[in-house]
C-alpha cells in the first residue's frame, strides 16, 4: 500500500504540473489568437482605406480629366475669338482705308 500512496503523490504532483503547463500553454494560444485577430482587424482596416484612396483617386482623376476637357473648350473659343477679332481688325483697317480715300477726293 505504500507504492500506491507514492505513486498517488508522485502521479498528483505531475498531473498538477501538467495541468499547469496546459494552462499556461492555452493562456498564450488564448493570447496569441487575440493578437491574431487584433492584425486581422488592422490588415482589414488598412485595405478599407486603401480601397478608398483609390476610389478617391479615380474620383480625382475623373475630375482632373473634366478639367483637361473644359480647357480645351475654354482654349477652342478663345481661338474662335482672337480669329474673329483679327478679322475684325482686317475691316476695320478696310474701312480706315476707305475712310481715308474718300477724304482724299
Amino acid at each position: 500500500m505504500k507504492k500506491k500512496m507514492v505513486k498517488s503523490k508522485k502521479s498528483s504532483g505531475r498531473d498538477s504540473l501538467l495541468k499547469e503547463a496546459i494552462f499556461d500553454i492555452n493562456k498564450e494560444i488564448n493570447s496569441i489568437n487575440k493578437s491574431k485577430r487584433d492584425l486581422n482587424g488592422d490588415m482589414k482596416n488598412l485595405d478599407k482605406n486603401v480601397s478608398n484612396f483609390r476610389e478617391m483617386e479615380k474620383m480625382l482623376q475623373q475630375k482632373i480629366y473634366n478639367f483637361i476637357q473644359q480647357e480645351e473648350k475654354l482654349k477652342a473659343k478663345k481661338k474662335n475669338i482672337l480669329q474673329k477679332q483679327e478679322k475684325l481688325s482686317e475691316k476695320l483697317s478696310k474701312v480706315q482705308k476707305i475712310k481715308y480715300e474718300i477724304s482724299e477726293i
